[in-house]
């Protein structure tokens, strides 16, 4: 529709196996009769039908579709038919995208997509410059050791516009850039990638400018978030004071409920007047604000058949929920493409600026303050110091006690910094020669530049400073790190349809990546003022940090050949080899081979499937897949042996080195065999969609690190050992409940299942499990699951005496806690997770609802067990929990869950703190209306014009309380979407 020529269309004689495709000049040629029928199609446009006329001249145009993307898979690669790839995959469009939220695609994607997961952090909460950790399909590497692996061992590959990107990136990028998302998720679809698939694949196409004349699109994203604290159950003033007094922790009681020293009776009485003039002080909304975020994204295209252009500028403001936090990101994109007979030359440069600020003073500082204390002095100001008692103690070796709160709002308040600055750089280029109508050749190399700046500066009359010498008061923080990136590839593509019944299509090509980092980072210490937060007005080097540089250089070289055979569009076969080599791991494995190979049937093709009963099967196929995608998420020195200076002991005979991290040159790849099952069901006169995949991932051996002599310089050796497999599936349905007369409405239900488990560790890693009793309850042992909740069993409280009750390994009953006894009393992953939601669209208006549902599966109430129970002495100063007064052990003969309310020793911790987790949630809700054709649009010499209001994270309803947003709160969101096009 913009006018000019369109090369690569798909021509096929209707009802044959007749076809041809369009050269670069949109012209084509195919034998066929007056009266036949042309069937034309193209990715991004709608299908045309035309009848062959008696001057054998067929004229065509195409009209853009969004929904036709659908049809295709993109792997960043290549691209196909969805109907002829034997691989799990699924695309969605940027209409699909912003039907969900307007604000992160990838927010977008875990909704859409059953196997595409975010996983929640309940101690960053909503931070807009903390990085999800995202999984495709669950897991393929041991968890809990991203500190080891330098990275998160479990993210998947993220490809942009064919090259390799980066998760910050696809996260800051502006969804009214995106044109689709594809998931590839099983081996058939993914080893192409080789050995950085294992995880799954992330394709992201951005717009492509069309031909015609310049047309502008000008969108405004804004939302507005406020904090969800649903989750805090805090005591308030009375009962945070009555709390104190029956712990003990204003001092010890006689039998007439009387203080026996006198600072009880003076800590109590300041309180308890504080509480009795109404003091009960909200300290959590201090920190927090009712957040106004947009984002702007201009862009503008044209050209004609030979050169076509398109520029984006971009610029978005996400405020925190937390006063003092946010994310800037500004970004400008020019892509040009030019086409000249069988040549096409493609430029995409982008420049990204992004500002970030965190909060200095973390949301527990202020959750943790007690209520009984006021906010305000009587003038309005801020004390530094909410209460300070001193006493002298005759009974401790520490004659003179003194205690001491202080106010958040104070150090809040003061002039900390805590921010960064980053600066990019990406300029990718292709050429393209079609040889031959069938036969491509491509070349495309990228070049990516990043440059951040960290700062981070701590005011001197910050409390934590209170009691520290002046000459160590303050500390600035600084570090710079610069990243370069080369990535380049070149690929041959065959596509040929013989005998009318074969179809042959073939990509064979080599790929090559480096991947630079240099960085510094220093700390210095001692500062009079904050009103200059810079490292020349401080007295000294942090004695406790010392200054540091790196410098990393990580190189990956690959070949590949792709086949696929597609048999009368019956029978379908896929198949991959890529040879990796990396310089990640050892020298002397420097180079693998990865496999795959994908079988698909569509029976719905088949002569007996078009009889007459069938006929409410549109659309059947199966599909398997079986592959070994590897991991390259770690370390880029994880297979070296790398020494430093001995700074910490140092000898007379002068500087030493010891090793820092073992070398291992032998160090194997850690690949994973994906095995997979898939069923695609179109029926139902295309009312009903189904899409199910039952998948089982083998990966043997895994990269871990086994503990060795401390005395060696370094506590663990990187090494292949051991095995993890998962399996699970995946199903995605679609009902249309009513289509007609331009009202649509659609109901979708989507859900997905896992489990997994170790295998042949032995006792390789006992130093963690040992590491991790009484911290957590993660274990490493053959046979159990990565998400395995372990723990001695409980079977509650001793009404008589308080005690608890311990379950032994042989079903005992005992007082006596032993780590010996733990079994396994829960898994965090739940039996089934999804979504349900239901779409409405008539004519120009529509509105999509998605609740999230979470049944089964268990969660460990980090709440119960440090802010009900095991609160250290030093701790019950602070705000807790409402349950610690309500809920504990108090005298012979209480029923209670929770042990003495006068316990203050550490317990550990048991199948008592461990519950169902259900949950039930309101993750996108949305409205919205499009029109092209009314007056006043045109009135306005627009050509479309689009509104859209959401509600994201709106509610959410489980069937336990636990704290969730520790150091940063959760949000919710309401967002409005205008777009209009000229």
């Amino acid at each position: 529709d913009g006018g000019g020529p369109l090369a690569g269309v798909s021509v096929l004689v209707k009802g044959t196996k007749r076809g041809a495709s369009t050269d670069p000049k949109g012209s084509f040629s195919i034998p066929a009769s007056v009266g036949e029928i042309l069937v034309l199609t193209a990715i991004g446009f709608e299908s045309q039908e035309v009848k062959v006329n008696a001057k054998f001249i067929v004229m065509v145009k195409m009209t853009q579709s969004i929904s036709n993307m659908q049809d295709h898979v993109v792997t960043g690669i290549y691209q196909r038919k969805k109907e002829s790839f034997t691989g799990s995959s699924s695309t969605f469009t940027a209409k699909e995208l912003k039907m969900v939220g307007n604000q992160n695609a990838l927010q977008a994607l875990k909704t859409l997509d059953p196997s595409f997961a975010i996983v929640e952090n309940s101690t960053f909460g909503s931070d807009p410059n903390r990085l999800p950790d995202i999984e495709i399909r669950g897991k393929s590497s041991v968890i809990g050791l991203s500190e080891q692996y330098g990275t998160n061992p479990n993210q998947p590959l993220f490809i942009l516009d064919g090259f390799e990107s980066s998760l910050a990136v696809i996260s800051d990028l502006s969804m009214d850039r995106i044109e689709s998302i594809t998931l590839l998720k099983d081996a058939a679809a993914t080893a192409i990638y080789g050995s950085k698939a294992a995880n799954g694949v992330v394709v992201v196409e951005t717009k492509r400018p069309t031909p015609g004349k310049l047309r502008i699109s000008y969108t405004n994203n804004t939302s507005f978030s406020w904090a969800d604290l649903s989750d805090y159950n805090l005591m308030n003033a009375s009962e945070k004071l009555e709390f104190e007094r029956w712990t003990g922790f204003l001092g010890s009681i006689d039998a007439n409920g009387n203080f026996v020293t006198d600072q009880g009776d003076a800590k109590y009485n300041s309180r308890l007047a504080e509480v009795k003039r109404g003091v009960n002080s909200y300290w959590m909304n201090e920190p927090l604000r009712f957040a106004a975020n947009q984002r702007h994204t201009l862009f503008a295209e044209g050209g004609d058949a030979t050169l076509r252009y398109g520029a984006t500028l971009a610029f978005g403001d996400n405020q925190g929920v937390m006063k003092n936090s946010g994310r800037k990101t500004t970004s400008g994109n020019i892509k040009l493409m030019y086409r000249k007979g069988k040549l096409s030359v493609t430029n995409s440069l982008t420049i990204d600026n992004v500002q970030a600020t965190r909060e200095s003073i973390p949301f527990s500082a202020f959750s943790r303050t007690n209520p009984y204390f006021r906010k305000y002095n009587e003038t309005g100001g801020i004390n530094k110091v909410l209460e300070s008692f001193s006493w002298i103690d005759l009974t401790s070796s520490s004659i003179n006690k003194s205690e001491t709160y202080y106010n958040p709002l104070y150090d809040f308040h003061n002039n900390n910094v805590n921010k960064s600055e980053s600066q990019g750089f990406t300029n990718n280029f292709e050429i393209e020669w079609r040889v031959l109508p069938e036969l491509r050749a491509r070349a495309r190399v990228g070049i990516n530049q990043l440059s951040v700046r960290d700062e981070i500066f701590k005011s001197p009359f910050n409390s934590e400073f209170a009691s520290v010498d002046q000459l160590r008061q303050g500390s600035y923080f600084e570090s710079n790190d610069k990243q370069m990136n080369y990535d380049g590839d070149f690929s041959l593509t065959y596509g040929k349809l013989l005998a009318e019944k074969h179809m042959l299509n073939v990509v064979a090509g080599m790929r090559a990546t480096q991947v630079s980092n240099v960085g510094s980072s220093y700390q210095v210490q001692g500062f009079i003022s904050d009103e200059f937060p810079n490292a020349a007005f401080a007295f000294d080097y942090s004695s406790d940090k010392q200054a540091t540089y790196r410098e990393s250089i990580r190189r990956s070289a690959s070949y590949f050949l792709n086949t696929g055979y597609a048999y009368d569009e019956r029978f379908l076969l896929d198949a991959t080899v890529r040879s990796d080599g990396a310089s990640v791991f050892g020298s002397n494995r420097q180079f693998t081979t990865i496999w795959s190979m994908g079988l698909a049937w569509n029976v719905h093709n088949e002569r007996f499937f078009r009889d007459r009963a069938y006929d409410w099967v549109n659309s059947f196929r199966i599909r398997a897949s079986i592959g070994n995608p590897g991991n390259q998420n770690f370390s880029d020195y994880v297979s070296m042996r790398v020494y430093r200076y001995n700074n910490e002991n140092r000898n007379p005979f002068g500087p030493s080195v010891i090793i820092s991290n073992h070398g291992n040159p032998s160090l194997k790849w850690q690949k994973t065999l994906d095995r997979n099952l898939g069923l695609d069901l179109i029926i139902l006169k295309n009312r009903l969609r189904i899409n199910a995949d039952y998948f089982v991932k083998t990966t043997d051996p895994l990269l871990v690190f086994v503990a060795v002599p401390s005395s060696s310089g370094a506590t663990s050796v990187t090494d292949n050992l051991g095995g993890q497999e998962q399996t699970g599936f995946t199903l995605t349905a679609n009902y249309t409940v009513l289509q007609k007369k331009g009202l649509t409405w659609i109901i979708n239900l989507n859900g997905r299942h896992l489990r997994s488990h170790y295998t042949n560790f032995g006792n390789a890693l006992s130093n963690f499990n040992e590491k991790n009793k009484g911290v957590n309850m993660t274990r490493y042992y053959d046979g159990a699951s990565p998400s395995d909740l372990w723990a001695v069993r409980s079977l509650g409280i001793d009404p008589a005496t308080g005690r608890e009750i311990f379950l032994t390994k042989d079903g005992k009953q005992t007082f006596v806690h032993n780590y010996k006894d733990e079994v396994v009393v829960g898994n965090s992953d739940p039996d089934l997770e999804g979504i349900i939601g239901s779409s409405i669209s008539y004519k120009g208006f529509s509105a999509n609802v998605n609740l999230r549902y979470r049944v089964g599966g268990q969660i460990f109430m980090q709440t119960l067990y440090d802010k009900v129970e095991n609160i250290p002495y030093q701790n019950i100063g602070l705000n807790q929990d409402r349950r610690a007064l309500t809920d504990r052990w108090q005298k012979p003969g209480d029923n209670a869950k929770f042990k003495s309310i006068t316990e203050t020793r550490s317990n550990p911790m048991s199948s008592r703190f461990v519950e169902d987790n259900n949950i039930i949630a309101g993750e996108s809700i949305s409205v919205g209306y499009e029109n092209s054709t009314a007056n006043w649009v045109k009135a306005i010499r627009a050509s479309s014009v689009t509104f859209r209001a959401y509600m994201n994270d709106i509610f959410r309803v489980a069937t336990v309380l636990n704290e969730r947003g520790i150091d940063y709160p959760f949000a919710r969101s309401v967002s409005f979407t205008v777009g209009v096009r000229f």
